[in-house]
């Protein structure tokens, strides 16, 4: 069938690998009644084997509740499998999720670090359970390396204007090649915000995913300090450098065994000039 638009020909493509996930689960009331709880978000096919990507957040109350229970639903059908979780990570807001089923559609994976402002941009979810199943927006990509601070965690997205709602969290971000650009997730929740979603760029996403599938969790480098930012105004005041004052020096760390001490001020880590801690962090998880 002939169409003008390009968006019908990528969703065609990338549709099929989009699912539904939704945790059930148990709370007790206040007054001790037990009541059926759900949540719901998206995830995104990784391997004709079952493997699923989503976000930590879509599964979180199945993590923390060992009762709970994690159900796919596929593409275009009632089919709805339980699933069992890998491992999750949250960090990065990534989690993998597997199905007992063989023979899926799985994603294709595009570069997200060749994306360009302007690039369209299509967004693939339940934007609002399933009832709302397999939605396509469409927009653009707004901006690339977004930082947004959420929860005390930094994370660098890609910017959208593809409508994304909680729903679509776990669902893809594809470019005009129905290639995965994106895993959608925090929706700015402010209620004036309109024609901001975003997205963790596949670059970023791949080599976790990975990681999780194979050992269970991120393993991440750790120093052993907790810092205080010394600002501009700050370090003028009190006549010391600008930089992360160390608050606190724990034991059996690299940072003890290093010989920082509390009171020092750290200025650079492996020849960059840092004054925060969050640039200290960046720079520390980028290391094995």
């Amino acid at each position: 069938q002939e169409t003008d638009s390009p968006v019908v020909a990528i969703a065609q493509k990338a549709g099929p690998s989009i699912v539904g996930v939704q945790i059930d689960y148990v709370t007790q009331s206040v007054f001790g009644s037990l009541e059926q709880s759900s949540e719901e978000g998206s995830g995104i096919i990784y391997s004709e084997d079952g493997y699923i990507i989503t976000n930590y957040h879509v599964i979180e109350s199945a993590i923390n509740n060992s009762s709970a229970t994690v159900e796919v639903t596929l593409a275009n059908s009632d089919e709805t499998y339980t699933a069992s979780i890998i491992g999750s990570d949250s960090t990065t807001d990534l989690a993998v999720i597997k199905i007992d089923k063989t023979g899926l559609t799985k994603a294709e994976f595009g570069e997200s670090s060749s994306l360009q402002v302007g690039e369209l941009a299509v967004a693939i979810g339940n934007p609002l359970g399933q009832e709302l199943a397999g939605s396509v927006t469409v927009g653009y990509i707004s901006a690339l390396n977004r930082k947004l601070t959420t929860d005390g965690r930094t994370y660098k997205l890609i910017q959208t204007d593809a409508a994304i709602n909680p729903g679509n969290s776990g669902g893809a971000l594809v470019n005009s090649e129905g290639k995965i650009i994106g895993i959608n997730t925090v929706k700015i929740g402010a209620t004036d915000v309109e024609g901001i979603g975003f997205s963790i760029p596949s670059d970023d996403a791949i080599p976790i995913i990975k990681e999780l599938i194979e050992n269970k969790k991120i393993v991440r480098p750790y120093i052993g300090l907790s810092g205080i930012n010394i600002d501009e105004t700050t370090a003028k005041r009190s006549n010391v450098v600008q930089g992360i004052y160390v608050a606190q020096v724990y034991n059996n760390t690299p940072a003890k065994n290093a010989g920082i001490q509390k009171g020092d001020i750290i200025v650079g880590v492996d020849g960059t000039e840092i004054t925060t801690m969050e640039e200290l962090n960046v720079i520390k998880n980028s290391k094995k």
